[in-house]
């Protein structure tokens, strides 16, 4: 039996789990045979249909009260802040048996159950975009102990997933997983700009920043060495990578990235501490 999956919201990461699962279609549709959107942006829904044409369905919000459809999987990809009582407009979309996955930086276990009182089946997830190239981190909490692992196909041809035991770490999580791809996105900006600015062409700065940084990658994927091991391997005395590496200690790198990371947890906390509306 093939099952439908919905995302309500669907921003970078909805597009990011639609790729993701499109890139292993032949896989995904031997357990899925449609994947459904519910987006309220009018901007949005003319963007999503475009790009995927038929290989998606955009849900009407007007006609939800007559569409006679109870959804397996149900994923919530719309902004944290806007959790709020209109789920229940959508109420007839789902079931007892529904699962829901929770993209909701911020918003706990008990958040999302507190909407859905007769599910079982809600999982707290972070994840990030190389989700969309099938390369993602994706980390979750079950409200049930013994979930039904058959549920985690949908993550698993996505990325690699890990279950976490105690849900206070979603906060560090989401810092660290969520956000770590726009801190590397971030150094690679700033490096580019540093190249430009000595008069190196835009075009040949991004191909060999990304070529440094993708072989890098892959280095890491096949080394279990670990990170500072591997930062010495490249850093000979006396030699340039030294003065760099010396220049960002100097500067206090690492109590920047710390405080960067603790501010992105307290952000989570405010997230979670907000009532819903």
């Amino acid at each position: 039996m093939r099952y439908e999956v919905l995302i309500i919201g669907c921003g970078e990461i909805g597009i990011s789990l639609i790729n993701g699962w499109l890139n292993k279609s032949k896989e995904f549709y031997k357990k899925i045979s449609r994947i459904n959107i519910l987006e309220k942006s009018l901007k949005r829904k003319k963007f999503l249909k475009k790009k995927y044409k038929k290989k998606i369905n955009l849900i009407d919000i007007d006609r939800i009260k007559i569409i006679n459809k109870r959804f397996k999987y149900v994923f919530l990809s719309f902004k944290p802040k806007d959790l709020n009582f209109d789920l229940y407009l959508y109420k007839n979309l789902f079931n007892k048996n529904t699962t829901f996955f929770s993209l909701l930086a911020g918003k706990k276990l008990a958040d999302i159950k507190s909407f859905f009182p007769i599910n079982k089946n809600i999982m707290r997830l972070m994840l990030n975009t190389p989700i969309s190239v099938n390369m993602g981190t994706i980390v979750f909490r079950s409200l049930k102990n013994n979930f039904n692992k058959n549920d985690l196909f949908l993550l698993n041809i996505i990325g690699k997933v890990y279950e976490l035991k105690n849900e206070k770490f979603f906060g560090l999580i989401t810092a660290i997983v969520g956000s770590g791809p726009a801190y590397f996105y971030y150094l690679l900006e700033s490096m580019e700009k540093v190249a430009i600015s000595h008069g190196l062409n835009k075009t040949f700065s991004k191909q060999i920043l990304k070529e440094t940084y993708v072989g890098t990658a892959k280095m890491i994927s096949n080394i279990e060495k670990n990170f500072n091991d591997l930062r010495e391997d490249v850093t000979s005395k006396g030699g340039t990578t030294e003065a760099a590496i010396k220049c960002l200690k100097k500067n206090n790198f690492e109590k920047l990235i710390h405080n960067s990371i603790t501010d992105s947890i307290k952000k989570a906390k405010t997230l979670s501490s907000k009532k819903v509306r």
